[in-house]
């Protein structure tokens, strides 16, 4: 999340001196984990614009230019996670987002990255055709 945010906030082309410099700042993470990490974030970057479309199919006068750019990046994250990772249940997609959202961003997040990705499970095929093309 937090190299997505440099990036988003940036507006840099290459990621990957984002992911070095936030791996040097936890310090404390396992090989596994920078893998983990940088397949998620490499994923919410191939794949940005298509996210942000199910974000904003999600949301209901409510575009993604007006969210946080912390939640953006939450839900983003949490998307990969359910559309794009094999190993991730849906449900623990969802609540690892909620509990990052309330400890990153408002008192709000936590609900809003919640109803958001709770609908967008619920019509999870529709969002899945939306999502490849």
């Amino acid at each position: 999340m937090k190299a997505l945010y440099m990036y988003e906030m940036n507006e840099v082309k290459d990621i990957e001196p984002i992911l070095q410099e936030v791996f040097e700042l936890e310090d404390d993470l396992t090989e596994d984990v920078k893998k983990y990490a940088m397949n998620l974030t490499n994923k919410a970057i191939l794949f940005y614009d298509k996210l942000n479309n199910l974000i904003n199919n999600a949301t209901k006068n409510w575009k993604i230019e007006r969210m946080a750019v912390i939640d953006k990046n939450i839900l983003r994250i949490a998307l990969v996670e359910i559309y794009l990772q094999d190993k991730v249940p849906d449900v623990v997609a969802i609540d690892e987002a909620i509990e990052i959202a309330k400890e990153y961003s408002t008192d709000d997040s936590g609900g809003f990255v919640n109803g958001i990705l709770d609908f967008i499970v619920k019509n999870k095929e529709e969002f899945e055709k939306k999502l490849k093309d």
